[in-house]
């Protein structure tokens, strides 16, 4: 059973291809004026590579880099493998240090991390017999309790006078399930400090209804130096399911998604695609441009076999996507014809169409030199951790 929630909170941190931030009040894109074609590809241009430039920033944080120095002196991977909050402190670790190199990477760590705070220990009792002081010792390679706290506290003194402190300092759960036997994690609070100053942090909540094994709300914020990743899902009565995920750095969000899905998502159902879903809004932001996407299942039958032309009408009725730059319109999508099959274009304002390779080739080199420049020095800086 605990697999099924944890695969929830996975679902709920990792979306495969991106990762917008929420707007607790308004979740829509404010569209004031357009762009012309050319217009749409500068600013688009300018936009990535500014997104880029702030990318490449998180790898000169200082707190990330410092974070590495102690995940090397610990040897993190290779420690404690037993469950416990110790194993949990030493993967947290592990897990900053290895923070791949590619964007996906940055989400793939916000979605293990959101589950390596909960998932080792997911019980009350192992928290409380666990807290205490530890101290780090270098001879045995493991933690020695020294003190006793309402915390847990692992410290670590290494190369030459530096000082790291990682302490849990919150820790809840209740008991969900329709026999009430499943002890899951409500609210888990972890921080990283080095020298005394806060590096990493790391505050996970979950609520759940009453019976019921998936939770109603998922709220994970983990923050390292003046990076965060920001993860949110709700689930209203298995009617509405809305996730959002966002990489900001300071106020601005660098990459992020808004996904709301409306339908009936009842465990016990077990039909076609269009007796679940009734629509989804997608909105995926990368700094100051957005794509918004938005579907519906009307009319749509997923055993009938439909012509192309069929296609069309059935895809141009029920789906759009809108591209916009600084809040301003640059293209919609739209269906056509080509040849035997259904393909996709943008449709811009002045009535023109350009597919999509066409409206990008040749127009963002030097955001490619910027993606290898970017990515050569990740390579750099973690390939051997």
């Amino acid at each position: 059973m605990k697999k099924i929630y944890l695969l929830t909170v996975l679902c709920a941190t990792l979306f495969i291809n991106t990762s917008c931030e929420s707007n607790d009040n308004d979740d829509s894109i404010k569209i004031s004026g357009s762009l012309s074609v050319e217009e749409g590809k500068t600013q688009l241009e300018d936009n990535t590579i500014e997104l880029l430039n702030k990318v490449e920033s998180f790898k000169n944080d200082n707190a990330l880099n410092d974070i590495i120095e102690l995940a090397e002196y610990l040897n993190a991977d290779n420690s404690v493998k037993n469950k416990s909050f110790k194993n949990t402190a030493l993967k947290t670790i592990s897990n900053i240090a290895n923070i791949e190199t590619t964007t996906n990477g940055l989400t793939a760590f916000n979605a293990k991390q959101a589950v390596a705070i909960i998932a080792e220990t997911s019980l009350i009792d192992d928290f409380n017999n666990e807290k205490g002081i530890y101290t780090w010792n270098a001879e045995t390679e493991d933690f020695d309790k020294t003190g006793n706290s309402d915390d847990i506290i692992y410290n670590v003194a290494y190369n030459d006078g530096e000082n790291a402190e990682f302490s849990f300092t919150d820790f809840t759960t209740t008991f969900v399930g329709s026999n009430n036997d499943e002890e899951l994690p409500t609210l888990a609070k972890a921080n990283l400090k080095l020298n005394g100053t806060t590096v990493f942090s790391q505050n996970y909540t979950a609520t759940f209804k009453n019976g019921q094994l998936i939770p109603t709300a998922i709220n994970n914020t983990t923050s390292i130096g003046a990076f965060s990743f920001v993860t949110t899902y709700t689930n209203s009565n298995n009617k509405s399911i809305k996730q959002a995920l966002s990489f900001k750095l300071g106020d601005d969000v660098i990459l992020g998604y808004d996904l709301t899905t409306n339908g009936n998502f009842n465990d016990e159902l077990d039909g076609n695609i269009e007796d679940i879903v009734d629509n989804v809004t997608y909105s995926f932001q990368f700094l100051n441009a957005a794509l918004t996407l938005k579907a519906n299942d009307a009319g749509f039958d997923s055993d009938s076999e439909l012509s192309v032309d069929q296609q069309l009408v059935l895809l141009n009725s029920n789906t759009s996507a809108e591209l916009s730059i600084n809040n301003k319109y640059v293209a919609k999508s739209q269906f056509y014809k080509d040849e035997d099959i259904v393909n996709a274009r943008f449709l811009f304002e002045d009535g023109t169409t350009n597919d999509f390779d066409t409206y990008f080739d040749g127009s963002f080199t030097s955001i490619e030199d910027k993606f290898d420049a970017v990515f050569d020095a990740y390579e750099s800086l973690l390939g051997d951790i």
